[in-house]
């Protein structure tokens, strides 16, 4: 739902009132100033301008007032368009941005950089057999585990409605491979309460690791390679592609 047609609402009753009162003042001053005698006018000038002042200054405080609330809600609106409604990992959209700067900082460095696709195994079956409610607690749970189990630096995104995307940086492939297998392993072994149920998942992994020439297309068709591999051999595994090897 946007949040731009609420805010225009609000902004222009705000401004009307803003000008009413200052058109008020004007009106009162101009009237006050034409029916008063020459001994008066003097001090009825002095008035208009002093309601001038205060028009001008209630005008200014509406206005900035506005501005802050514009720009309060196009945060919100823009923190919403780059994060999933769901788990608040950042959405593909999100993750482009964060992984482009990821990308090139790896390869000006260079630094190893390491991308994970994780795929919860048979999840349309978990959400056929336990419900949506169940299904959508279970992906919050495990997009809590993986938060916490990376560093800082690390990325980690929603990339589809089973599937998140890692990007481990300063990870080379061999850390990336232990990383992902200590990562598999836990899920594996953990039990998720949802909606009242206990629930077991497994995950299957494809990784890669960034190259010179990679653009981040290369390097997630990589990962997802792995991940297809992973699925084909059983599901509940991680496989790993390099440009010229493969294996698990």
């Amino acid at each position: 739902m946007s949040l731009r047609p609420s805010l225009y609402s609000q902004r222009s009753p705000v401004l009307m009132l803003a000008i009413l009162v200052g058109a008020g003042f004007l009106v009162t001053s101009l009237l006050g100033y034409y029916a008063a005698g020459t001994s008066l006018r003097d001090n009825v000038l002095k008035a208009l301008y002093i309601n001038l002042l205060i028009g001008l200054l209630v005008t200014v405080a509406v206005v900035v007032v506005l501005y802050r609330l514009i720009a309060s809600y196009q945060q919100r609106i823009d923190a919403q368009s780059i994060l999933d409604g769901l788990t608040e990992l950042p959405n593909r959209r999100g993750f482009d941005l964060l992984a482009v700067q990821a990308l090139h900082e790896a390869q000006r460095e260079p630094k190893p950089l390491s991308a994970l696709l994780l795929e919860v195994d048979n999840f349309r079956q978990l959400d056929s057999t336990h419900g949506h409610i169940a299904s959508d607690q279970l992906l919050t749970a495990l997009a809590r585990d993986l938060t916490d189990s990376l560093r800082h630096s690390d990325i980690v995104c929603r990339w589809s409605a089973d599937a998140f995307v890692l990007l481990l940086k300063d990870t080379d492939g061999q850390n990336a491979l232990r990383i992902a297998e200590k990562t598999r392993q836990h899920i594996q072994q953990q039990r998720y309460f949802c909606s009242g149920k206990q629930l077991q998942a497994t995950i299957s992994i494809g990784l890669t690791t960034v190259q010179d020439e990679d653009t981040l297309h290369s390097l997630l068709s990589r990962a997802d390679h792995a991940l297809q591999r992973a699925r084909q051999t059983g599901s509940n595994r991680t496989c790993v592609e390099m440009p010229h090897s493969s294996y698990e």
